[in-house]
């Protein structure tokens, strides 16, 4: 059986007793709901997949409602960033590729576009590179599972699915051209993407992999170098 990786959140409420506006008690009000619907769909993940899949489903439209109500300029909130994370782990369950790449697309763009502190982000993607990791050391058997714990149906190639999870993670990450720049991330996904190229005997894409290390060090260098310039000559 898998082995799941439960998430205990950093922001539990304050038991202090504060004094609340109505306008805060709102907000706070809504938080807690937001939360309790999100711990109730991961309540549903061992009974039903379906049914927990779309109750994450509708925290994600309950959290854009409350953005869209509050004239918010972000697109996704944390519930939303949690349930997607929640929607590829239980894609990658029943072993449906196609659903599970959609769901990641979708927590890309929930980083890009949303208001997700950085270290959620670095925790939540250095996760998911870790259950590819995984999935292709175990041949993409062991975490394909369906509600009732019996294998499902599976349309899952690992080695594809790992190349395209990479894909779309270098593209996000990637420090110069990327839509939210993260180079720890950038450099640890390509280190895996290398790997796996090289086991696949994929020289040619391995080599452009090492070439876009190297030119990436090389911008990030000639930028140093310009900022220290730039920042000797306002002493002059």
């Amino acid at each position: 059986e898998e082995d799941y990786e439960y998430e205990y959140d950093d922001d539990a409420m304050d038991e202090d007793n504060f004094e609340y506006t109505d306008d805060e008690q709102e907000a706070n009000d809504s938080e807690v709901a937001l939360e309790n619907a999100y711990y109730n769909s991961k309540g549903l993940r061992e009974t039903d997949l379906q049914e927990a899949a779309e109750a994450f489903e509708q925290v994600i439209i309950q959290e854009q409602e409350e953005l869209s109500s509050n004239n918010s300029s972000k697109k996704y909130g944390p519930w939303s960033y949690k349930s997607m994370k929640q929607l590829v782990k239980l894609q990658l369950r029943s072993g449906n590729a196609d659903a599970m790449m959609r769901n990641y697309n979708r927590l890309l763009e929930c980083i890009a576009e949303g208001d997700i502190s950085p270290n959620a982000v670095e925790k939540g993607i250095n996760g998911m590179l870790e259950r590819v990791a995984s999935l292709l050391q175990g041949g993409g058997t062991s975490m394909m599972r369906d509600g009732s714990g019996s294998s499902g149906a599976s349309n899952m190639d690992p080695q594809k699915l790992a190349l395209n999870i990479y894909d779309a993670t270098l593209r996000v990450f990637h420090p110069t051209t990327g839509a939210c720049p993260n180079e720890r991330l950038w450099f640890k996904t390509n280190l895996k993407f290398g790997q796996l190229l090289y086991e696949m005997n994929e020289t040619a894409k391995l080599q452009q992999v090492l070439r876009d290390l190297k030119m990436t060090q090389q911008q990030q260098e000639q930028q140093q170098q310009n900022n220290s310039m730039g920042d000797s000559s306002s002493f002059g």
